[in-house]
């Protein structure tokens, strides 16, 4: 079953169970999903394009909550709350702090390295380009790896 399918099962079954908070949530979130669904305008949707239905209304509700705080409404951030709590559901599991610190470090290293090698081909074109012919380009290069 993708997630659009578990989307709409659920929304039955809370209709079915008369439950509002969860019902108001779903009915919302499917909306959103076939808002998508037309702006995509071709066969139907993928679960990625219902992820990113769910994440964007997930960040929506939170915008909410965070302005009717601010306002004094808390009545309507309990709503609010209630109900992404039920939206929250759809997400995947999310990464912990030390998975994120690792994966940040791989991408850092890659893009530093890339950065590197983009540091050691320009300072190459500048030194050949100052002093053209009197160094063997080789050991330029070794110089400059070195001292990158």
């Amino acid at each position: 079953m993708n997630l659009r399918e578990t989307i709409n099962a659920d929304y039955i079954v809370a209709f079915k169970e008369k439950n509002a908070i969860a019902k108001n949530a779903l009915s919302g979130l499917k909306a959103k999903i076939q808002d998508a669904e037309k702006a995509k305008h071709a066969g139907p949707i993928t679960d990625e394009l219902v992820l990113n239905a769910v994440i964007s209304t997930i960040k929506q509700r939170r915008q909410s909550i965070e302005e009717f705080t601010k306002a004094g409404r808390f009545d309507l951030v309990e709503s609010e709350a209630n109900e992404l709590g039920v939206i929250e559901k759809y997400l995947p599991k999310q990464m912990s702090r030390e998975e994120i610190v690792v994966e940040v470090n791989v991408l850092l290293s890659s893009v530093l390295e890339l950065n590197k090698q983009k540091l050691i081909g320009m300072t190459m074109g500048a030194f050949v380009k100052k002093f053209p012919g009197l160094a063997d380009t080789k050991l330029v290069k070794e110089v400059i790896e070195s001292l990158a």
